[in-house]
């Protein structure tokens, strides 16, 4: 009974007091009944389900063949006499380390939302 004369004297004084009461008893009472969840939640856990499919297949053998066969290609083309096929192969092996490497950077810069 003190606290309801409490916050009668407190509205009484201040009217927008009552609004802030009332927006925080609220939120209180959604935390208690089980929170507020996410309405994307659901759609965002498919999205990233896919990515990790993605950079899982990008990261195993597919990715190494792809490097490989960058870096064939390459030097192919420096064999053939092709002088601009240095930037290709320099390419390829940046790109095949960062390929092979895309899931463990994902992970460190991610943290726990990053592919398990």
């Amino acid at each position: 009974m003190g606290r309801i004369k409490a916050y009668l004297q407190v509205v009484r004084q201040k009217p927008q007091a009552a609004v802030v009461l009332a927006l925080a008893a609220g939120q209180l009472a959604l935390a208690q009944v089980g929170g507020t969840t996410n309405p994307l939640a659901g759609a965002m856990n498919r999205i990233q389900n896919i990515i990790c499919g993605v950079v899982d297949a990008l990261t195993g053998p597919f990715g190494a063949a792809l490097a490989i066969i960058m870096l064939g290609l390459g030097f192919a083309g420096l064999i053939i006499g092709n002088r601009n096929s240095m930037a290709l192969i320099i390419t390829a092996i940046a790109g095949g380390a960062l390929l092979l490497a895309a899931k463990t950077l994902g992970n460190a810069i991610l943290g726990a939302t990053g592919c398990a």
